[in-house]
């Protein structure tokens, strides 16, 4: 085999809370419009480019891939290290590998394979086509953030795929391309299923149902009933029952099914949904089936997740803790006001709140990066902060390196590379142009937004 891979691990399963009774269902949403079926060398599947919706990417390979017109390594505008990876085709991850890598089995003989990328979707998971399945990153690479990806096809097997089973991909109907080493390929995503990386979603001013943007316009979809509080990111759009807590996972518009009973909070990161017990006594991870969950920690006081994983802070002093794996965590810090995670970084507020600090990665070693502030939103966007006194957002392009994007705010969300905004009266959403302090508005009132 070409890479060390891991295959999935049998776990014994805990179960979190009890079950109780699920959140209502609203009218169902037009589904969202398809590229042509690409035909190959047998009836392969519909595959998008795996990046969200209207993101321009550039194809290309080199001299050095084997074979080099099959294998295209994926170049986003902007170069976000950070920014979400999706599944460019509904599919089972059968297998993860270094560096950065998994392959998805998509039935049929076809497989996809995927590389370099960090908060990888964990063997074990099915993801529909525009899932997150991991975030642009530069492991094992020693370049600049890209993505490799591959199509394979084995007639004789649905089980696994290898070198020897790589063809030329299509893509969005496109194709069969020929990757020339002197010819990148220039393409627009056409990912727009209802969970891509940049979904955002809103609660109705009285909180009686849930919506999700279209991407256009002011256009909204209602995607589910009343929710007491929202939960997004890479694994996907949870809500808490507003009655009695159970927590319920969007599978589609108005498609929700129950995962578990009410906890303290929850924090989802780039491939995990983890909770905090009732009494704060212990964490749990979503085993990813029904309503079970396995105890991975003992008492926290705030989870903090993203695509750079979970964080926990001490409830006794507030020290802050790194989730490595079940019943492992290691103490990266001391206390602080708040903390942030984006798609591969750690920051944090001091305890008086007069400047921003950004984790090493090493041990509990922080670099100062910014002066006081108010709130911190992070995610593949990057890290995002308020000014203490007026409420204008800032956004850090590099340590000490701020530059004002908006004005005051009820409050900013962070949808995969995108950032939005709920305005001070919560009568307006806008979506940043990434230009200056320029928003669009693409939506009405609003009482809380969220996005992954």
């Amino acid at each position: 085999m070409r890479f060390t891979r891991v295959g999935l691990l049998a776990a014994a399963a805990a179960l979190l809370l009890a079950p109780l009774t699920p959140t209502p269902a609203s009218a169902s949403a037009p589904a969202p419009a398809q590229a042509p079926q690409a035909k190959g060398v047998a009836d392969r599947p519909d595959f998008q480019l795996p990046f969200p919706c209207d993101s321009v990417i550039e194809l290309k390979t080199y001299r050095g891939h084997n074979p080099d017109d099959k294998k295209i390594d994926m170049y986003r505008q902007g170069m976000r290290e950070g920014s979400p990876v999706l599944a460019s085709a509904d599919g089972y991850v059968h297998e993860n590998f270094s560096p950065g890598g998994l392959e998805i089995r998509h039935g049929g003989g076809w497989f996809t394979t995927y590389m370099h990328m960090t908060g990888v979707a964990k063997a074990g998971t099915w993801v529909k086509r525009g899932d997150v399945v991991g975030y642009m990153g530069d492991v094992g690479s020693e370049g600049k953030p890209h993505l490799h990806y591959e199509q394979l096809y084995n007639p004789d097997s649905d089980q696994d795929a290898d070198n020897q089973h790589i063809v030329n991909p299509v893509l969005q109907g496109r194709g069969p391309l020929v990757m020339d080493p002197d010819n990148p390929i220039t393409m627009t995503s056409t990912n727009c299923g209802v969970s891509t990386g940049s979904s955002l979603f809103a609660q109705s001013p009285d909180r009686s149902g849930v919506f999700q943007w279209s991407g256009n316009g002011t256009a909204w979809n209602k995607v589910g009933g009343p929710a007491g509080t929202l939960y997004a990111g890479g694994a996907g759009l949870f809500a808490t029952n507003p009655a009695n807590g159970d927590l319920f996972k969007m599978n589609g518009p108005n498609n929700w099914s129950k995962v578990g009973g009410p906890g303290k909070m929850f924090a989802v990161t780039g491939n995990g949904l983890f909770g905090l017990s009732p009494d704060g006594t212990a964490v749990f991870q979503w085993t990813g089936n029904g309503t079970t969950w396995n105890k991975v920690g003992g008492a926290a006081g705030t989870l903090y997740a993203g695509g750079a994983g979970l964080f926990a802070t001490n409830p006794t002093n507030g020290d802050l803790y790194k989730f490595n794996g079940p019943n492992n965590w290691s103490k990266v810090g001391g206390p602080g006001k708040m903390f942030a995670v984006t798609g591969n970084g750690l920051f944090g507020l001091s305890p008086d709140g007069t400047a921003v600090f950004q984790w090493t990665g090493n041990g509990t070693t922080w670099n100062k990066v910014g002066g006081p502030a108010g709130t911190l939103y992070a995610g593949g966007a990057g890290l995002f902060a308020t000014n203490p006194t007026n409420g204008d957002l800032f956004k850090m392009n590099g340590p000490n390196n701020w530059s004002k994007v908006g004005g005051a705010g009820h409050q900013f969300a962070v949808a995969g590379d995108a950032l939005y905004g709920l305005s001070p009266n919560s009568d307006a959403v806008f979506k940043w142009s990434g230009n200056g302090t320029a928003w669009n508005k693409v939506g009405g009132p609003a009482s809380f937004i969220a996005g992954r």
